[in-house]
């Protein structure tokens, strides 16, 4: 008979794995370009603006 923890561990671990498969990709990584149109952007960003991540991730999800 498992107890209150036993069944606690259990609900945590059924959470987790629902919670990864449910994640979404992180896409691709940053290059200087924005992956959607192909202009320069900052070397830490993926994306121009947030209108070309939104088309990106629609075409790409």
């Amino acid at each position: 008979m498992a107890d209150v923890i036993d069944q606690a561990n259990d609900r945590a671990a059924r959470d987790l794995l629902l919670a990864q498969q449910q994640r979404r990709p992180e896409g691709p990584q940053a290059c200087g370009t924005c992956h959607n149109c192909g202009e320069p952007v900052a070397s830490r960003l993926r994306w121009c603006d947030a209108q070309c991540r939104d088309d990106w991730e629609r075409d790409h999800v």
